[in-house]
C-alpha cells in the first residue's frame, strides 16, 4: 500500500521520474527525521528475522538431507557458501521486485515435489526424487527459454528474469507455467528410473512409512478395550 499512499499524500507521481518501487522511499523522505530513523530501524529488523529464519531451515533441511551423518559445521559452511550466489543475483537485480519474481520462480519450480511428500499414495516418492525434481524445474525454464527466444544465452537468461515480469512477449508467463510443470515431470521420471534400477538390483523398494501415524491409530484401537478391562470387577 506503499504506493497509492504515497500517490495520495502527492509525493509521488508516475510523471515524477521515480520508479514506483521506489514510491515509499518518497513517502518516508517527507516526513520528520525520527520517523524516517524508526522505519530504517524497523525495516532492518524485520529483514534480519526474515533472513535468519530463512538461514535456519536452509541449516535444518540439509542436516537432514544428511540424516545427520555428517559434521555439523560443514553442513554450516555449505549453508554460507549457499549464501555467495544469492547475494550475486541480488546485487545484479535492478530492483526489489526482481529479486522477489525470482523467488516466485524458485517457488514455482520447488512447491509440487515438496507437497508430494504430503500425499499418502504417493509414499513411493524419495527425498532425492523430490531434489531431482526442484532441479528439473529450473531446468525446464532454460529448456523453454532456449526453444521459445531461439538461442542459448537468452534463453537460459531467462532464470534471472532481467527484463522483470512486464515484457512484450509471454516469455515470464511460460516460465511460471513451465516451472511447475518440469518439476513434476523431472520427479516421477527419476522416480521412475530409481525403483527400476532398485528392482534390477534386487533390492527393497523404498516405501515412506508415517510412524507416527501408526502409532496414533494403534493407540486409539487399544484404548477402548483397556477401558473396557479397567472397567471389570476385581475376581
Amino acid at each position: 500500500m506503499s504506493g497509492p499512499l504515497a500517490a495520495w499524500a502527492g509525493t509521488w507521481s508516475p510523471d515524477s521520474g521515480v520508479p514506483g518501487s521506489s514510491a515509499f522511499f518518497t513517502l518516508i523522505a517527507s516526513m520528520a527525521g525520527w520517523v524516517s530513523g524508526l522505519t530504517l530501524v524497523l525495516s532492518t529488523s524485520l529483514s534480519c528475522c526474515a533472513i535468519d529464519t530463512c538461514q535456519t531451515a536452509m541449516f535444518a533441511s540439509l542436516y537432514d538431507m544428511v540424516e545427520q551423518k555428517v559434521n555439523i559445521w560443514v553442513v554450516r559452511a555449505t549453508v554460507v557458501l549457499l549464501n555467495i550466489p544469492i547475494i550475486f543475483l541480488a546485487m545484479r537485480a535492478p530492483d526489489i521486485l526482481q529479486v522477489y519474481l525470482l523467488a516466485d520462480l524458485l517457488a514455482c519450480a520447488t512447491i509440487l515435489p515438496v507437497l508430494f511428500g504430503l500425499v499418502k499414495r504417493l509414499n513411493f516418492v524419495h527425498w532425492t526424487d523430490a531434489l531431482v525434481g526442484c532441479f528439473g524445474g529450473i531446468i525446464a525454464v532454460g529448456v523453454f527459454g532456449q526453444a521459445y527466444l531461439g538461442n542459448v544465452h537468452d534463453g537460459w537468461r531467462l532464470l534471472l528474469l532481467d527484463g522483470g515480469l512486464y515484457v512484450e512477449d509471454e516469455r515470464v508467463l511460460g516460465a511460471f507455467c513451465v516451472a511447475p510443470l518440469g518439476s513434476v515431470v523431472f520427479t516421477f521420471f527419476f522416480a521412475g528410473l530409481r525403483r527400476l534400477v532398485t528392482r534390477l538390483l534386487g533390492r527393497q523398494q523404498y516405501l515412506y512409512v508415517n510412524s507416527i501415524a501408526e502409532s496414533s491409530d494403534e493407540d486409539r484401537e487399544t484404548t477402548p478395550e483397556k477401558e473396557y478391562a479397567s472397567e471389570k470387577p476385581p475376581s
